[in-house]
């Protein structure tokens, strides 16, 4: 029976691996082998949802993994808490490869904290207290677990050069304890990931890309990227090298990466000035001016930007997330007389994808529909008026986006912006702005361009555009399981 090796890298994205292709022998020669794979992933590209369909093959409707954030709730699970993966323990593919009778050792990056009972070896780690916890218990003692530990913060900071040396770090420490497992554990499947990447590409995109709008020549940093690109591909190497010819590599990313747009778009403004958001003094009609909420939230920003203190800034949410419930509760919304309005998460990342909250206690009984409608019909004909372009992608309602138990974690509507667009909270405000957030992360997900290759499959690749949710089946494929006796959204790529 084949043995399967899944190599996941978070936010390895599939354009910049084709500009810097030619300095990357192994990545060049999976590339070769895999052919022309179209590689897509899911809605909203946010790393936890997007690693919950790898993992289980489901749309994130059925997967439940979907952290969308509604301002009106209480916010600060989401700094002091790891996101909750209850919906997905049991049915990930190593769960079904395992019940399979498949011996597995799983090392994933994100999501599986705390490890649950597998069969073979489950280490999970936590994003927020970094430790790493092995499940069998016994594991803990035999092997240094804490090397598997997540030791970075989430922004360098001041420490830029320092941040880049502590990233390599982390892969190296990460890499040798994986090549250890690998020489010593039996396994039929080996899933390792990586999140280093990520956070690399969203810190110091703007370094890296000459199109980007704060990009400038010969900086001391224009080579990050590319010099992590090439550590993975040595990596690749070197993992495949220790595996054995009878294995089946996979390498898998969530969602591609590129510059966080600069022009914003204020959906709030924009949803009062056609009557559907009232501020707090009565008036949808209120003057077209910055309110002090707003001014405070871009001193702080452009503080955080200026001293270069985003770590900083991200410690304090976690260890004051009332601070964050007190800008809300400051908000100048008036949340009895607004029917719909921007969810949290779109505004603070100024991402070109979002969605749209209805208050329902707000309409009369019918009017959700029609309001919806409404909403959607006049939302697609936003125009810049400076360019007289369309600024909206597509809009739909949540249903017509995925079916599942969980589809009412997505708000009501659901949007994407063009790529040079992102979403802002503002009001009262001008509808078009400069986004302010760009220098702290430059980066941003892309739903598109995320990187899929195989290796060694001794079969025929039979699909040739894939999403996230093919990765499941085609893994217990590759292991001889019959994946189509499981209710997945996605298939093997390898067909019959």
């Amino acid at each position: 029976m084949t043995k399967v090796l899944v190599i996941g890298i978070d936010a390895l994205d599939s354009m910049t691996l084709s500009n810097l292709e030619q300095g990357l022998p192994t990545f060049r020669k999976l590339r070769e082998e895999s052919g022309d794979i179209e590689f897509d992933g899911v809605f909203p590209p946010d790393s936890p949802t997007s690693w919950g369909s790898i993992y289980t093959g489901l749309n994130p409707a059925k997967h439940g993994i979907v952290l969308f954030t509604d301002p009106l709730s209480r916010v600060g699970t989401m700094v002091t808490k790891d996101v909750d993966d209850t919906t997905i323990r049991g049915r990930t593919f190593w769960d079904l490869a395992g019940a399979e009778g498949r011996r597995v050792v799983i090392l994933p990056h994100l999501l599986g904290y705390p490890p649950w009972r597998v069969n073979g070896v489950m280490i999970g780690r936590s994003g927020v207290t970094k430790e790493a916890k092995a499940c069998p218990q016994d594991f803990n003692e035999n092997y240094p677990v804490s090397e598997f530990r997540w030791g970075l913060d989430n922004y360098p900071g001041r420490r830029k050069a320092a941040y880049v040396r502590l990233a390599k770090q982390q892969i190296k420490r990460e890499t040798e304890f994986v090549m250890t497992l690998l020489k010593e554990r039996a396994w039929d499947l080996f899933f390792v990931s990586y999140g280093e990447l990520d956070v690399i590409q969203y810190t110091y995109w703007n370094y890296y890309d000459e199109k980007d709008p704060e990009y400038s020549e010969n900086n001391a940093y224009k080579d990050v990227i590319p010099d992590f690109y090439r550590i993975y591909d040595e990596i690749i190497a070197k993992l495949l090298a220790v595996s054995g010819s009878d294995t089946t590599t996979i390498v898998v990313s969530d969602h591609g990466i590129g510059s966080r747009p600069v022009n914003l778009v204020n959906i709030n403004e924009w949803l009062r000035r056609i009557g559907m958001l009232s501020v707090r003094n009565g008036k949808k009609s209120a003057p077209r001016a910055f309110s002090p909420l707003t001014r405070l939230k871009r001193s702080v920003v452009t503080a955080v930007n200026k001293y270069e203190l985003g770590n900083h800034a991200a410690k304090a949410l976690r260890v004051f997330p009332q601070a964050k419930e007190w800008i809300l509760s400051q908000n100048p919304i008036d949340w009895e007389d607004t029917v719909a309005y921007l969810t949290d998460q779109s505004g603070i990342k100024n991402y070109p994808y979002g969605g749209i909250l209805i208050k329902r206690d707000n309409i009369e009984n019918g009017d959700y529909e029609r309001s919806r409608d409404s909403i959607i019909d006049a939302f697609l004909k936003i125009t810049d008026p400076k360019t007289g372009r369309s600024v909206v992608k597509w809009a739909a309602k949540r249903e017509e986006l995925y079916q599942g138990d969980y589809m009412k974690r997505y708000p009501d509507i659901v949007f994407e912006l063009s790529s040079d667009y992102c979403a802002g909270t503002n009001v009262p405000a001008p509808i078009f702005g400069r986004s302010i957030t760009h220098n702290i992360a430059p980066g941003y997900h892309k739903q598109h361009h995320a990187v899929f290759l195989v290796s060694n499959a001794k079969r025929s690749v039979s699909k040739k555009d894939m999403n996230l949710m093919d990765v499941t089946p085609t893994i217990l494929d590759l292991l001889d399981i019959d994946w189509r006796r499981y209710n997945f959204d996605g298939s093997s790529i390898f067909g019959n």
